[in-house]
């Protein structure tokens, strides 16, 4: 099978082996569930995180103004502890050029204080390898924008910012995360970066996550908490822990989510169900069980919805455990997936780009509109994409050149109902078991498809059933690269029979492109 990128010796993360003990809620040790995986090489290029639609840095009108000019890094704490603990409106100033604090023991905030903390792109809070940096107790509303935060170590949880039980809000812009981790593996520790639990809302804009790294969600970890990921870049984050989740027992010890852990999007009945990311880039971010970039499980019992649009997951990685879902992982309620592109993500185990399960007892339904799969690959099944028993629509979608280890090479869907609508089927391929179907593991509904090769036997089957529905033929579709938009695409080039075969296409294309006329199959219009 292919694999989606070369690894690098995981020497940034020397800083997470274990500490001595282990065992019980112990220090480390192989028993505690921590296997450090090996990052995966950035894919190169990748477009940049969207920079329209994200939140503006706020104001902060009354602040206490920090200067830091000509004094010590010890010093500069103690004024900023004092600031934090009286809570408002707090600026940290450099007068100069840019300034790294170096913290000796993490700075706290009270409980039921507001916070807004800003550091105007010039302050860097470090934690000296040794100490979390931001301590939240309950109740607190917190806003951090302009900052940078480097070298964060904690044991379980959040090694940047990290809360004792819930807040109001934390909402995070403009800031950057830099080889933040945690050392523990274990079920429901995690973030290297941010965790925040039970909380109404998380909101997280124009952010920067690189090398950060914990049990599960290398970056963010999300319990109970309605998230918005705007315009965000993730790159070589992990998650190291081992075996999955808490309900495996013993050995479910985490690996779960190597940017981001979302477990149930709200514990408060009020606040909207959601986990909504867009105009992001996941890229060489790898997990463990899985989840190599997303992983996002909802509750069951209660209407959630994932929002996924205009995102580049490149070069994710999940290599061993359950080795689901080498991008996005994304369990029950409702799954709208658009204007995004898989490039060259791989899992162990089912899902090269996305892995989706679901109660079939209850209404889960799994949108995908205007998307592309290039170059994904599973160990088992559907290279790029793996969905089980929800409803399933698949509209103006391009799966090309993925890869499954048994069969389905691009798409393996077993939901009640499935409608798979003006996409195209390129060169997908089933290494193991290719009678049972290349680019598909069944015929669906739909009409103006296209797909090639065409093999004998099952190999060769129509992805979707009637005369004429599916049209048997190479698309000719250029290579993945800018072709303008937020994310890159492959267009068909001239004479490519999907050129106005589509019906029922959308208004615009992946990239943003008006459809004139006679649409054309496939998630974008030919030039």
């Amino acid at each position: 099978m292919r694999t989606a990128a070369k690894v690098l010796a995981l020497t940034l993360l020397l800083a997470l082996r274990p500490a001595c003990g282990g065992g019980g809620g112990g220090g480390g040790g192989s028993g505690t569930g921590a296997s450090l995986p090996s990052l995966p090489l950035p894919v190169a290029p990748v477009p940049a995180a969207v920079s329209t639609g994200g939140l503006a840095p706020v104001a902060t009108p009354g602040a206490t103004t920090i200067s830091v000019t000509g004094k010590g890094d010890d010093v500069v704490q103690n004024e900023l502890q004092a600031a934090l603990t009286a809570g408002g409106n707090v600026i940290v100033a450099t007068g100069g050029g840019p300034r790294t604090i170096v913290l000796g023991v993490p700075l706290t905030i009270p409980s039921n204080r507001t916070v807004i903390l800003d550091g105007l792109d010039q302050i860097t809070l470090s934690g000296g390898l040794s100490t979390r940096i931001l301590q939240l107790n309950d109740n607190v509303q917190l806003t951090l924008q302009r900052l940078r935060f480097v070298d964060a170590r904690s044991d379980q949880n959040g090694a940047a910012v990290d809360m004792i039980n819930f807040v109001r809000q934390v909402t995070v812009i403009n800031c950057t995360f830099d080889n933040c981790q945690t050392r523990e593996g274990g079920p429901d520790r995690g973030g290297g970066a941010l965790r925040i639990w039970s909380g109404p809302h998380t909101q997280i804009s124009g952010c920067t996550f690189n090398r950060c790294a914990a049990s599960n969600g290398g970056a963010v970890n999300s319990l109970g908490t309605r998230l918005t990921i705007l315009n965000s870049t993730f790159t070589q984050n992990a998650a190291f822990g081992t075996g999955g989740g808490a309900e495996l027992g013993p050995t479910g010890r985490g690996g779960i989510g190597g940017a981001v852990y979302v477990d149930n999007v709200s514990n408060d009945p009020a606040a909207q169900h959601q986990l909504q990311i867009a105009g992001c880039v996941f890229n060489a971010n790898v997990a463990n069980d899985h989840a190599g970039a997303v992983f996002g499980y909802t509750d069951k019992s209660k209407p959630s919805t994932t929002v996924i649009d205009q995102c580049t997951f490149a070069g994710n990685v999940v290599v061993g455990g359950h080795g689901n879902a080498g991008a996005l992982y994304s369990q029950d309620g409702t799954l709208t997936l658009t204007n995004s592109t898989f490039n060259l993500n791989t899992a162990a185990g089912e899902g090269g780009g996305i892995f989706r399960p679901s109660d079939s007892a209850l209404t889960s339904t799994s949108n995908v509109t205007n998307c592309t799969f290039q170059g994904n690959s599973a160990g088992g099944h559907g290279g790029g994409l793996w969905i089980g028993a929800s409803a399933v629509n698949l509209l103006n979608v391009t799966v090309a050149e993925n890869v499954a280890g048994d069969f389905a090479g691009g798409i393996f869907l077993s939901g009640p109902t499935v409608t798979v609508q003006n996409c195209v089927f390129e060169s997908n391929a089933a290494t193991g078991n290719p009678p049972a179907g290349n680019q598909t593991n069944g015929t669906f509904s739909g009409t103006a498809n296209i797909q090639a090769p065409n093999t004998a036997g099952g190999a060769g089957k129509a992805v979707t059933s009637g005369a004429g529905t599916t049209k048997v033929a190479s698309a000719l579709l250029g290579p993945l690269q800018d072709n303008g938009g937020a994310t890159y695409t492959r267009l068909p080039q001239l004479g490519s029979p999907a050129i106005n075969l589509a019906t029922g296409a959308p208004a615009t294309d992946q990239r943003g492109v008006s459809r004139v006329g006679a649409a054309d199959s496939g998630s974008c219009e030919a030039p």
